[in-house]
């Protein structure tokens, strides 16, 4: 079901690339992941990999300002994510190992290897209405003869090899595909080469494997000292291959909701360019400034998601039809991050502006500050605000009365919406160990009741489709 499905934010960073000494020294970088995609935490289960990113940002173990440890040693941070929607809706486990080994001369050698278990119902695209709905989807093609089960609520029948499943919502309800589950390998290497005392070039490549999802990509940066070393200049380049393979094909756009053979695979490429620089304000105080810019080209729709084809007077659905998202998007964004020492406290202060050629427009601030408890035990809470405008092309349902748009989603990714996050990291340090666990509270807001649904018998219906939800990363980092 594509774990990590992006309109171009689910779970790759959209410049892997800035995982370098200098970037790291910031623990965030300037993506366009969340304006469409997702934000820090898991819209639905396609953007998992957004929660995961959280906790490997989090340098636990760091006593000093940069939050990176840049002395001769091999370090290991192991971590495991609990994620759980509200409304028993999408739950998600992903164990995760990095590896880092500094040595002698500067050079920087890194490997992370991840997992990830998604299950749970996931919206499906379709508007909610007044009477009970019914829907096919794809499943995974098998060889068998015909049979037929019950699970989740949806019944999967085998015909000829092929796997139909169908399944109801009830009057009033968001339409939900309580069948959704995925798995995804996840391997992403990286080498820091230190030329000189004030140059360091990174390269790297990373891949991901899921049942209908492939990806590959690579990345070369330069960073450069200068200013006596109070200032370090960045350039990153990152190129990345998308390959979608749906179970029963790629729809063509805008065709009846079915659970028929459909077209081939389909590909997307894209090309990000980070430009940074990073500044020693004072003693206590560490400034960056990145500018991001992003290029894909290629399949960037949801093969899975619906859209309703209402009645404009009744609101009935008459059918239900396959999205269409352009093939091209150009994001582009601006970061500024600070880390600045408060005593015995460092506090992590960063915004983004974010906008993108689909018409989304974002901004993001967040906010952390690191308090030792003791000489051991430290607690840091934080807390996220995000918002974004919608798509030129979202849309909450089609009506037969009009002629077919070029583009339309009812994505809430690609539409308007806010959201909140509050949690805390608790640290225990032990010799050249550290246990940590961190909690997460997500929270989307949004309009309930829009007032673009224009038909009177959908204006009391509940049109937002956003989640409330809770995660919770245990992990352990030691050094050798």
């Amino acid at each position: 079901m594509q774990l990590k499905s992006r309109p171009g934010e689910g779970m790759k960073s959209a410049l892997k690339i800035a995982t370098t000494a200098l970037f790291a020294t910031m623990g965030h970088i300037a993506s366009a992941q969340d304006a469409g995609t997702s934000n820090s935490q898991i819209i639905d289960a396609r953007d998992i990999m957004t929660a995961k990113s959280k906790a490997n940002d989090t340098n636990g173990g760091s006593t000093n300002i940069t939050g990176a440890s840049t002395q001769p040693g091999l370090d290991f941070d192991t971590s495991l994510l609990f994620y759980q929607e509200s409304g028993s809706r999408v739950r998600a486990i992903e164990p995760v190992i990095n590896i880092t080994d500094t040595q002698d001369n500067g050079d920087v050698i890194s490997g992370k290897l991840t997992f990830d278990a998604v299950t749970g119902p996931t919206p499906n695209g379709a508007a909610p209405a007044t009477v009970t709905q019914n829907f096919v989807t794809p499943s995974l093609a098998q060889i068998g003869t015909t049979t037929t089960q019950t699970s989740g609520g949806s019944v999967t029948s085998v015909v000829n090899g092929l796997v139909t499943r169908t399944y109801s919502t009830p009057p009033g309800v968001l339409p939900v595909d309580a069948g959704f589950e995925d798995r995804r390998t996840a391997l992403e290497l990286g080498y820091t080469k230190a030329l000189n005392r004030t140059t360091r070039l990174s390269f790297g490549g990373a891949g991901s494997s899921e049942r209908d999802y492939t990806t590959f990509s690579g990345n070369l940066g330069i960073e450069k000292d200068v200013n006596n070393k109070n200032t370090t200049l960045a350039l990153n380049v990152n190129f990345e291959y998308d390959k979608s393979r749906p179970f029963f094909g790629t729809p063509t756009a805008f065709t009846v909701m079915s659970a028929a053979l459909k077209g081939p695979d389909d590909t997307k490429g894209e090309l990000d360019v980070v430009a940074g620089v990073t500044q020693i304000m004072t003693r206590g105080w560490l400034t960056q400034l990145n500018y991001s810019l992003s290029e894909l080209h290629g399949y960037q729709t949801d093969p899975y998601r619906i859209m309703s084809v209402v009645d404009p007077v009744s609101g009935l659905p008459s059918t239900y039809l396959y999205e269409n998202r352009p093939r091209s998007r150009v994001r582009q964004s601006i970061y500024w991050g600070n880390k600045i020492s408060l005593g015995p406290t460092f506090l992590d202060l960063s915004g983004r502006w974010y906008h993108d050629t689909w018409g989304i427009t974002s901004i993001t601030a967040e906010a952390s500050d690191r308090i030792p408890i003791s000489r051991l035990i430290y607690v840091e809470p934080h807390a996220r605000y995000y918002h974004q405008t919608a798509a030129n092309f979202f849309q909450y349902y089609l009506t037969s009365a009009t002629a077919l748009p070029n583009y339309a989603t009812s994505d809430i990714r690609l539409g308007r919406f806010s959201a909140t996050t509050f949690g805390a990291q608790f640290g225990f340090k032990v010799f050249s160990s550290e246990f940590y666990i961190r909690g997460e509270y997500y929270r989307q807001t949004g309009d309930h009741h829009p007032a673009a649904v224009t038909i009177p018998a959908l204006q009391s219906l509940d049109f937002f489709s956003g989640v409330s939800a809770v995660s919770v990363i245990a992990g352990y980092k030691f050094r050798l």
